[in-house]
């Protein structure tokens, strides 16, 4: 029986249910239905025909996916295409804009640091900066490291107009570390901090605390023109190519200017499952197993089941929990969860607006679950 189907009679990952408020959705509509999954059925060949099939289904024109187990690659493939009409097909050397898959890497440089006694979690991250990240509200002294990574810093996700071209002053929405917030510019304030302390720009301390030592070779925090040739191009809900889009950051953001590939991505899953050497890798300069146990120990809890890390969501289930986190940038959906106790990853990015419905599906099929509304 090969690890694949093995995997798919593990129902720890029940914890799973509304990670996203996702809506479940059936394999069947009225024009394509896409073959499901039979108990017996090797999960390899259902991928190769069904994949395919919720790509056509959801008007998305590509995927792909990796699968980790004890901190070892033993699945990973692409489907359809770069752009709609081209023929460039994605594969497991295609690069994507991460989104907010972003946030779970930069942490895990910033945990590096932690552990060098380069920065305090508990610390007042004004004490790093010389001057103020907003002004006029004494509650920016309270905001440490901690909160960043775990969202109760009290920020909005943005500040107001930061999509428009004219942004407005940032505030403080509610008192730092009693609540739970989402929050990009959270992460962007701890950026500064992380630069100021490494006198980095972040893109050059990433790719030196955390991209090359985990193998990372093909993962960039800023643009750079070579990946013109190999980018996965974002496409809205009807399936056409965004012909316009320019997101193309010359300045690295720790909240999600990461380009990366599934096989990198999966690199830095390994890395969160085991401190052992893995594929590509240097196991000296990996987070140890009580650095890991510390990032993803809970620091708020959201209801009795889901909660907040230093860098990732949790779901708890039989008192133990998985990390997750979503990537979620107009035309690229993509979702990320592991299990250190259970030592098992899966990755799925796509290239459509569509694209959480694709891997809903592939979730679904794999860990043998239903995702609840």
């Amino acid at each position: 029986m090969s690890f694949l189907k093995r995997i798919c009679a593990n129902h720890f990952f029940n914890l799973l249910i509304i990670l996203q408020a996702v809506v479940s959705l059936s394999a069947c509509t009225a024009f394509i239905c896409c073959e499901t999954k039979t108990e017996n059925q090797s999960l390899e060949l259902w991928l190769d025909s069904a994949v395919p099939c919720l790509l056509n289904k959801y008007n998305v024109p590509g995927a792909a996916m990796s699968i980790i187990r004890d901190g070892e690659l033993v699945y990973s493939k692409g489907w359809g295409v770069k752009r709609i009409g081209k023929g460039a097909q994605i594969n497991e050397q295609t690069i994507f804009p991460a989104a907010s898959l972003t946030k779970p890497v930069f942490a895990y440089g910033a945990m590096k640091l932690v552990r060098d006694g380069r920065l305090d979690l508990d610390r007042s991250l004004s004490d790093y900066l010389d001057v103020p990240y907003i002004q006029g509200d004494d509650r920016l002294q309270k905001i440490t490291a901690r909160m960043v990574l775990s969202h109760t810093t009290g920020f909005p996700n943005w500040r107001p107009g930061r999509w428009t071209g004219s942004p407005k002053p940032l505030t403080i929405q509610f008192e730092p570390g009693t609540n739970f917030r989402y929050s990009g510019e959270g992460y962007n304030y701890l950026q500064l901090v992380v630069e100021n302390i490494t006198d980095q720009q972040l893109d050059i301390y990433m790719k030196d605390a955390v991209l090359n030592p985990l193998g990372m070779y093909d993962s960039y925090f800023v643009w750079d023109e070579a990946l013109e040739s190999v980018i996965a191009i974002p496409h809205n809900r009807w399936g056409r190519a965004v012909d316009r889009w320019q997101w193309r950051p010359e300045k690295p953001e720790a909240a999600g200017t990461l380009f990366t590939t599934i096989l990198d991505y999966a690199r830095f899953m390994s890395a969160m499952l085991s401190t052992k050497c893995a594929f590509n890798s240097e196991s000296i300069q990996r987070l140890s197993a009580y650095d890991l146990e510390k990032m993803l120990r809970p620091q708020i809890e959201l209801d009795n089941q889901l909660a907040w890390s230093l860098g990732w969501g949790l779901r708890e289930h039989e008192k133990e929990w998985a990390f997750w986190q979503w990537g979620d940038n107009p035309g690229f959906k993509h979702f990320a969860v592991g299990s250190r106790s259970h030592q098992f990853a899966l990755i799925v990015f796509t290239n459509g607006q569509n694209g959480k419905r694709v891997y809903q599906d592939i979730i679904e099929a794999i860990l043998n679950v239903k995702l609840n509304n």
